[in-house]
């Protein structure tokens, strides 16, 4: 199940989003909630914050 959600993000990082997406054809919500699972993984297993 998805939820809609909103979160606001420097420009830059939305341009980077929006190029990366348009030349991998990744959705840019799959490429945001894959960031976001890879470092909540992280954090689990004790790695150090970012």
């Amino acid at each position: 199940m998805k939820k809609r959600v909103t979160f606001t993000f420097d420009i830059e990082l939305i341009e980077k989003l929006k190029a990366i997406s348009e030349k991998t054809m990744i959705p840019q919500s799959r490429i945001v909630e894959k960031a976001i699972d890879d470092y909540i993984e992280k954090l689990e297993h004790n790695s150090p914050p970012v």
